[in-house]
């Protein structure tokens, strides 16, 4: 059983990225940013796997100060024995999505990735219906 982590964080080339979405979004703070990268990340189906060159930037009491990101991915992910491990992944990975998203549409908002995700979300809810 792995030892989960105190503190989460990222690569270095996910930091600069964090840093674009914080300025181009309008995010009050990186910790919004990445929140956002992980919601991303798990929205699109991603599954946890380990990153390498993660830094350190946030205590896990901080990013997640009542455990619900934590219980969130114990019910998403039930096979996981270290959900802070599986969070800084799904982040980090969240944060290579939208690099991707910029790097191919450069003038990319954030409001209209959000209504591409769920526009996405909506059609597939109807054709299973």
């Amino acid at each position: 059983m792995a030892e989960d982590k105190k503190t989460i964080g990222l690569t270095d080339a996910n930091k600069v990225i964090m840093d674009r979405v914080v300025e181009r979004a309008g995010f009050k703070s990186n910790l919004d940013a990445a929140k956002f990268a992980f919601a991303l990340a798990v929205h699109r189906g991603c599954e946890p796997s380990p990153f390498e060159g993660v830094g350190t930037i946030w205590n896990v009491g901080s990013f997640d100060e009542g455990g619900d990101l934590k219980a969130l991915i114990q019910n998403l992910f039930p096979n996981t024995d270290a959900p802070y491990r599986a969070l800084e992944s799904l982040m980090n990975t969240g944060f290579v999505i939208l690099a991707s998203e910029m790097e191919t549409n450069p003038s990319l908002r954030i409001e209209d990735m959000l209504r591409k995700e769920t526009a996405a979300q909506g059609q597939a809810g109807a054709v299973v219906a």
